[in-house]
């Protein structure tokens, strides 16, 4: 009997567990595990980068006009004096989009009442040598004479002739340049941009034919945050969207004052970058994304930024040791990024780092990943501690 109740107390007490596990009134397993994320300690190279937008345009433009020498496309022309003030245009040679080197011809202008005027202002010239001559001569008279009133009066015809011998070799040679500018040649190597003279017609005032030049640069607007670590001669690289292409650049121009316009109220600066061995198909206006390199180190020991723990000046890792668990190891870093640091001393090459952790449950997984994070997971040497990393260049 009492053997019968035994049993059917342990069959109830079994049954009773039976219901509760598949409850899920008691867990699985209460067990977890800690697998750390790693990378390598490695050399190469880390660079601190400034990225920014803006449009290509030609290094350089320039007008040129009838009667003027070559000059920045738009501005006001430096006009010779002495000649014509309208030109008749006797040929065009320059087409929108030719290629032309400096010298090239593009237009030429009617010379004829140039060269006329320029006869006469040669006789002037011969002229005024003459009377100038005649009022040295009469100067002399004077002198050995020996009166007071001929002599002031000769050396005034002296002067006068003087002053005219001047205009006149003024007049010839003001002719003679423009008559030099009634052919209109490329200052530079360079592309036709705009062609605004008809062959026939008289040339309007302004810019009668534009060359742009051959070669390009970027002007994009950095955020004055990043202006401090800005200095001409930076190497940049240029990613032509249009074309697919990347070419490189150099810092040759930090605006000294602000953008006019502001995005979010953020501060820009326009900075200018010069471009080189630019593809075939580059043309002004093109959007360029711009990469400048603030600073650089090369063939140096580099860790993930990530791995990093502690503060400018007192920086640690965690080193994975080969029983698979992770020991502080104070370091002493060069540049540091969002992304890379340069390792000077502390760690060697080949060692694995600890950046992170993946946490699993047994029996249902869930996996945490990231950087280190302000929980504070016991591990030998310090856990995971707060403060994040920070871009920085020194100890």
């Amino acid at each position: 009997m009492k053997l019968k109740i035994l049993a059917i107390v342990g069959l109830a007490i079994v049954g009773i567990g039976a219901v509760v596990v598949a409850a899920g009134g008691l867990p699985r397993s209460a067990a977890a595990t800690t697998q750390y994320l790693t990378g390598a300690v490695t050399t190469g190279d880390v660079t601190d980068d400034v990225a920014a937008t803006g449009s290509i345009a030609s290094s350089a433009s320039y007008g040129t006009s009838f009667g003027s020498p070559a000059h920045v496309a738009g501005a006001a022309a430096d006009a010779s004096g002495g000649g014509a003030t309208s030109w008749t245009v006797t040929d065009v040679k320059a087409t929108v989009g030719a290629t032309v080197k400096k010298g090239d011809v593009l237009a030429t202008a009617d010379t004829t009442d140039l060269k006329r005027q320029l006869t006469d202002a040669k006789t002037d010239v011969d002229t005024a040598k003459i009377q100038l001559r005649l009022a040295k001569s009469d100067l002399s008279d004077a002198e050995d004479a020996d009166v007071t009133a001929r002599i002031r009066q000769a050396n005034i015809s002296v002067n006068n002739a003087e002053t005219q011998l001047s205009n006149a070799r003024k007049t010839r040679d003001d002719l003679t340049a423009q008559i030099k500018l009634a052919t209109l040649t490329s200052p530079i190597d360079g592309v036709v941009t705009a062609v605004n003279v008809v062959k026939g017609l008289v040339a309007p005032s302004g810019d009668a034919i534009v060359i742009d030049a051959a070669t390009f640069e970027v002007t994009a607007d950095v955020v004055e945050s990043d202006l401090a670590s800005m200095a001409v001669g930076q190497t940049a690289t240029v990613a032509i969207s249009a074309l697919d292409a990347t070419v490189t650049g150099t810092v040759t121009a930090i605006a000294p004052t602000a953008a006019g316009d502001t995005t979010g109220g953020v501060v820009s600066y326009p900075v200018t970058v010069s471009l080189t061995d630019v593809p075939a198909g580059v043309r002004a206006g093109m959007t360029a994304d711009v990469t400048i390199t603030i600073d650089s180190a090369t063939n140096v020991l580099t860790v993930p930024a990530a791995s990093l723990r502690g503060a400018a000046g007192d920086y640690t890792v965690l080193v994975l040791g080969a029983d698979g668990m992770p020991t502080a190891q104070p370091v002493q870093v060069g540049l540091v990024t969002n992304t890379t640091a340069e390792i000077k001393s502390g760690l060697t090459e080949g060692q694995a780092v600890v950046t992170g952790v993946a946490t699993a449950q047994t029996g249902t997984p869930t996996t945490a990943t990231g950087g280190f994070g302000g929980g504070g997971i016991a591990i030998p040497g310090g856990g995971f501690g707060g403060g994040g990393v920070r871009r920085q260049n020194g100890n």
